[in-house]
């Protein structure tokens, strides 16, 4: 009884519902699986406050006649309720004023109990049923916002659960009073649930348009028609401007922008690139190994992803965007469109190794005479290759530092590609294959005339081609003479690998027909009389060269490829000009000739050829 009067047991009509801890604790279980424990947190403080408050009203229509028994009747309903055991330990308070502090201790937290059996020990206070029942009780009874606050809890470990309760003045702004106090507003449930259905309906939309984009990109792939039509899909999806960039920053394919715009924007990406690595001290190229947002001028902000094909980074998918950070959806379609790219070259590749082993292995029966002439032209038919004589013979070399046998294959693997798309670009047909070490390819001329290409003219465009495409690498060429049977490539292929040797980095280009009498012994296949057309021009020089070392071929062979200069033979051979004047003399006294006379200068050079394509003389890299 509350001052001999109340029985607080029945202070009202109103029918009073009792249940098990067990199933409350169930209950709170339901809850946080269902809604998680923020969420639930909520629930469980909103359900405490509008207990307390309808215990608090109950006891006030009772009008007693001081509110502090109102106030101390809260701690002994909540304790006959059954849900705690509540010992005040402090109370200050100003009805006039609406000022209160009051504190205490809860014993046999039913809530708390309940927790630890259900999910075992928390790392924060769990009795938020008893902490919103405390906060709305002494909310009414004072007629301003109270909030209570555990501070000790024996979910956490303690003896013990402590608490706090203070109006809102006295908490002074407690930045977890403030966080709290965000979990009684009664509409945060709708709120939240208003704000989950955004999200979905904005993943949703993402998800519609990555599917959209997914199907077209896919689509694309199938049909296996080139990196462009996947360019054009993304700028048609997502309405930016879109670049498909190669690792070395060329332009492979944009959409939405011209291709000069495009090129200027791959040369200030290529300077960002130059940049990281000049800032990191390394050697090595930068790169990108994730989905980034780059501002990389005024007016140039891009998503960039990286393209990855056989475990290396092959390039760049990017698009266009005024947005100051990365969205999801940006990398999910991004992702899409760089997945798309790899299967394309993927798909390519396995492709073109297949036509590439087959064509190789035909030209190379075609070297060794291993097929008839009919079963060559019936193969031709089917690869698609063209019988029009006459024909001719290129073999490319490269210059590398020594590499893993690996590195020489997949770099022979990537350049034989290359070729094959210039060729396809050209619209010309070749037959391509490798053999010590070089690339070989076979054309029909008659086929090069028909697409409006001279012979010398293509070969030079090839050349710088591969130049270009591997700025890095020093590229020679030999190119043979045309001959009108397909029988004679293996002769063909001898005089492309002879014109081979005679290149040099000054001269890196050799047609054979311009080899003159040399052209003519190969021709006649006779290795013997070269060499003894050699050995009477320049046969001293061999032996002097033989017993004492002198390099003195060497040194007339480049006095002749400086025009017979002196200084400037001396700057290419990194030697004194007056030390070059005593060779050529020694070389004058050993010949009995004037090498300083047209004819004679021509009569030897021819010879040194001989030496060049017998292997006899070996020129510096």
């Amino acid at each position: 009884m509350l001052n001999g009067e109340m029985d607080i047991y029945n202070t009202s009509n109103q029918t009073m519902i009792k249940i098990p801890s067990s199933a409350f604790g169930e209950l709170r279980r339901e809850l946080i699986d269902m809604l998680g424990f923020k969420r639930s947190k909520g629930f469980l403080l909103r359900y405490g406050w509008n207990c307390g408050v309808t215990d608090c009203k109950q006891m006030m229509e009772v009008k007693p006649e001081c509110k502090k028994d109102i106030l101390m009747a809260g701690p002994m309903m909540h304790t006959a309720n059954g849900h705690v055991e509540v010992e005040p330990t402090g109370c200050e308070v100003d009805f006039d004023k609406g000022s209160l502090y009051f504190e205490g201790i809860w014993r046999n937290s039913n809530e708390a109990i309940e927790h630890i059996k259900l999910f075992g020990s928390s790392d924060e206070p769990v009795c938020h049923s008893l902490v919103g029942y405390a906060s709305g009780y002494l909310s009414t009874i004072i007629g301003k916002q109270v909030l209570a606050k555990e501070t000790s809890c024996i979910a956490m470990g303690d003896d013990h659960c402590h608490w706090v309760c203070q109006t809102m003045d006295r908490w002074n702004g407690d930045p977890e009073v403030e966080k709290e106090r965000q979990f009684y507003e009664a509409d945060r449930i709708s709120a939240e649930l208003e704000e989950t259905y955004e999200k979905l309906r904005l993943e949703r939309d993402n998800l519609s348009k990555t599917y959209e984009v997914h199907q077209n990109l896919f689509k694309e792939v199938i049909f296996g028609i080139g990196i462009q039509p996947i360019t054009d899909v993304l700028f048609k999806t997502l309405k930016t401007p879109v670049i498909m960039e190669t690792h070395n920053c060329e332009v492979r394919a944009t959409a939405g922008i011209s291709e000069q715009e495009a090129k200027q924007y791959s040369l200030e990406l290529k300077e960002w690139f130059a940049e990281q690595r000049s800032k990191k001290g390394k050697k090595n190229k930068h790169e990108i190994h994730e989905t980034v947002l780059l501002e990389l001028s005024p007016g140039h902000k891009r998503v960039i992803t990286p393209i990855y094909f056989r475990k290396r980074i092959y390039g760049y998918c990017s698009i266009f965007t005024e947005k100051n950070k990365v969205t999801e959806v940006d990398k999910m379609v991004l992702g899409q469109a760089a997945l798309a790219c790899s299967l394309h070259l993927l798909n390519e590749q396995t492709r073109f190794n297949t036509e590439q082993t087959i064509r190789g292995s035909f030209l190379d029966d075609i070297l060794n005479k291993r097929i008839p002439t009919s079963e060559i032209i019936s193969n031709a038919h089917y690869i698609d290759f063209d019988l029009q004589p006459p024909y001719f013979m290129v073999t490319i070399q490269r210059k590398f530092e020594e590499t893993s046998m690996k590195e020489e294959i997949e770099f022979n693997e990537q350049f034989m590609n290359d070729l094959f798309k210039y060729f396809r670009k050209k619209q010309v047909k070749g037959l391509l294959g490798k053999k010590e070490g070089n690339i070989i390819i076979l054309f029909s001329n008659a086929a090069l005339l028909q697409s409006n290409l001279e012979k010398e003219s293509f070969c030079r465009k090839l050349l710088t081609y591969c130049s270009d495409m591997y700025g890095q690498y020093s590229f020679k060429m030999g190119v043979s003479s045309s001959l009108s049977s397909i029988e004679d490539a293996q002769q063909l292929y001898h005089e492309s690998i002879a014109s081979l040797k005679v290149a040099n980095s000054k001269r890196s280009l050799v047609n054979f027909d311009s080899l003159g009498v040399v052209g003519m012994l190969l021709q006649m296949n006779n290795l013997e009389a070269l060499e003894q057309y050699a050995y009477r021009i320049v046969g001293k020089l061999m032996d002097e060269d033989k017993n004492k070392s002198t390099e003195l071929l060497i040194t007339l062979y480049q006095y002749l490829e400086n025009g017979s200069n002196v200084h400037k033979t001396a700057r290419a051979m990194n030697f004194s000009v007056n030390g070059l004047r005593y060779r050529l003399g020694k070389i004058n006294e050993l010949l009995h000739v004037d090498i300083t006379t047209a004819h004679n200068r021509n009569e030897i050079y021819v010879a040194l050829q001989c030496l060049i394509v017998l292997g006899e003389l070996k020129l510096p890299a």
